[in-house]
């Protein structure tokens, strides 16, 4: 288990999370050099009658646009946002004291990169970057003293304590070692790994960094081929979460979530239509072996509409028990469908 966050509504709660393959990257943090993860959980978390702002949606934004994609526009006819925990992928603690300044630094990015409309890109880049963000961190840590203890206090860095109870450690050089969401763990010379309050430490000396050999360093080119290739490799998990969320709902015989959808032609307006569409996509992934594979594969590539079309008319000269629902679709020339793209 991970120290993380759940996110329900207004709500942003400390909880331990168990990271598993479905987990996605956050795309504001990790041009931060914070590798966090997310993941929505099943359900609507329980009574959600009483939310009235989604504050996961401005956490998604994308930094081209500053916007959350429209999978994550929760509200209005797509309704709650369902729950959503975090963590991160180094395993590092994330916690709601880290939640807080992200969220004021993505107020300052807006505020900043929004009023300079056509520079937006450019201050965007001089924003969210790591060093950016670690000088962020360490000028607000009266205001969040907790926040980010990796950056204030680096791994393997060198500290010392001052104030403490323990008077034999106060003016001792330790080394940083660990940290939990409140502490920062410090080795000293003969002693076990000592959690003490960030408020009690003074950064003597960082780590020194480890010098990359020049054959390893990347130019300008290389970067570029990495960071599409990130890119690519996160839309394409991306579409294997909501492939297999889909095709989950299928085989439980549930309502797939509302953000989900029109991806997969099925509206929101009518039940009755909407359950029909369901029932031919029940048949093409039970009896046409359409596969999460598949379905992720043709959303990514923008055919889902033409994919589906394709397997429903196999589906209708099937003698397979949705193939009436398929026959039906087909005279309505799919009428019933109402589709987007990812």
């Amino acid at each position: 288990m991970v120290p993380g966050v759940r996110v329900h509504g207004s709500d942003v709660v400390d909880v331990e999370v168990k990271l598993d393959e479905t987990f996605r990257a956050v795309p504001v943090p990790a041009e931060l050099g914070i590798p966090l993860l997310f993941k929505k959980q099943p359900g609507t978390g329980g009574d959600d009658s009483n939310i009235r702002s989604n504050a996961i949606v401005r956490f998604m934004a994308d930094p081209a646009d500053g916007l959350a994609p429209p999978e994550w526009q929760y509200g209005g006819k797509l309704g709650p946002a369902p729950p959503v925990v975090l963590a991160r992928k180094d395993k590092l603690p994330f916690s709601t004291h880290d939640w807080n300044l992200i969220g004021d630094y993505m107020s300052y990015w807006m505020e900043e990169a929004g009023e300079a409309e056509d520079n937006f890109s450019e201050l965007t880049k001089q924003i969210l970057e790591p060093a950016a963000f670690q000088r962020y961190v360490r000028a607000e840590v009266e205001e969040h003293p907790l926040a980010f203890l990796s950056l204030q206090f680096p791994m393997g860095s060198t500290v010392v304590p001052e104030g403490l109870s323990v008077e034999e450690l106060n003016g001792v050089e330790g080394t940083v070692a660990q940290y939990s969401r409140d502490r920062v763990g410090v080795q000293f010379p003969g002693r076990a790994v000592t959690a003490l309050r960030p408020q009690k430490l003074r950064l003597l000396k960082e780590a020194p960094e480890v010098e990359e050999p020049a054959a390893k360093r990347l130019d300008a080119g290389d970067k570029k081929k990495q960071q599409e290739a990130r890119k690519q490799e996160i839309e394409r998990q991306e579409a294997l979460q909501i492939s297999k969320r889909f095709v989950n709902c299928l085989h439980e015989d549930t309502f797939p979530e509302m953000g989900d959808l029109h991806l997969f032609g099925v509206g929101c307006e009518y039940r009755a239509r909407a359950t029909e569409v369901l029932a031919v996509w029940q048949g093409l992934v039970k009896h046409m072996n359409f596969t999460e594979e598949e379905i992720a594969e043709a959303l990514i590539q923008g055919n889902m509409k033409e994919r589906f079309m394709q397997l429903t008319e196999k589906l209708a000269e099937s003698r397979t028990p949705n193939s009436t629902y398929a026959k039906d679709l087909i005279a309505a020339n799919f009428s019933a469908t109402e589709w987007d793209e990812l």
